[in-house]
């Protein structure tokens, strides 16, 4: 896989606190959760979302409660680097 799945990662976390975070936080924490942030897999990405999304949404001193937070790691436990994201299709 290459780097999608991490830019995948950090606009949908983005998207779903309403404002940026720092990009390398994530890298760092993505990397010292185990992941390698340039070559991310389904399974790396869904043991960061499990055990660090919440450490990354505390030192953003961000929140993210219910529904919101179930969508969010649904969407990136969900997501499939091979097929181009409705966004990545209309941008072509």
């Amino acid at each position: 896989m290459s780097r999608r799945y991490f830019e995948y990662v950090y606009s949908e976390i983005c998207l779903a606190v309403n404002r940026r975070i720092s990009r390398y936080g994530l890298w760092l924490l993505v990397w010292e959760s185990g992941g390698d942030p340039d070559d991310l897999s389904s399974h790396q990405a869904r043991e960061f979302v499990e055990h660090h999304l919440s450490t990354l949404l505390a030192e953003e001193g961000l929140r993210l409660e219910g529904r919101r937070r179930k969508r969010l790691e649904k969407s990136i436990i969900r997501y499939n680097p091979d097929h181009p994201t409705p966004e990545e299709w209309m941008s072509a």
